[in-house]
């Protein structure tokens, strides 16, 4: 397994963190909130990411931090296109396949070029299994971007 890629993260503590970051519902107001949420944690670290919330394909929120630069956005755009496809984190689909011994790419039949099986990307979904938004960071390495993206959820439902 390729540590530098997948953060040492194992598939079964990925799929009990995504329990724990279920929610009631998802309103504009709230999947916008969620995204303040990570840009403050991002900022209080400096940290040079981009940040954004999707409902269906509407983005709600997009904010880009000093030092990100404009290749974030394609990355935002593959990870995004994981989660919509799976359901999962991008982070999640990585894993899985590595604990196979198997690429994403190759299992899937899906293209680079469209989908980017690396962390950072984090499906909203409600208690009843619905995807209702998905929340992305760009700019860290891929665990670190999976990090941010799980603390911005776990503050916005901490303070709510």
């Amino acid at each position: 397994m390729n540590l530098e890629e997948t953060g040492g993260f194992a598939s079964s503590e990925l799929i009990a963190e995504a329990q724990t970051l279920t929610l009631d519902t998802l309103t504009l107001r709230e999947a916008v909130a969620i995204g303040h949420f990570t840009t403050e944690l991002a900022d209080k670290k400096n940290l040079p990411v981009s940040i954004e919330v999707r409902m269906g394909s509407w983005c709600v929120y997009h904010i880009s931090l000093d030092g990100a630069s404009e290749g974030h956005d394609s990355w935002i755009n593959r990870k995004c296109a994981v989660v919509e496809h799976t359901k999962n984190s991008s982070l999640l689909e990585l894993v899985l396949c590595e604990e196979q011994g198997l690429s994403w790419y190759e299992k899937s039949g899906l293209s680079e070029n469209i989908f980017a099986a690396n962390g950072g990307a984090i499906p909203l979904m409600t208690h009843d299994s619905n995807l209702v938004g998905v929340l992305i960071v760009s700019g860290l390495a891929g665990p670190d971007d999976h990090r941010l993206a799980v603390a911005g959820v776990k503050a916005f439902k901490g303070k709510r």
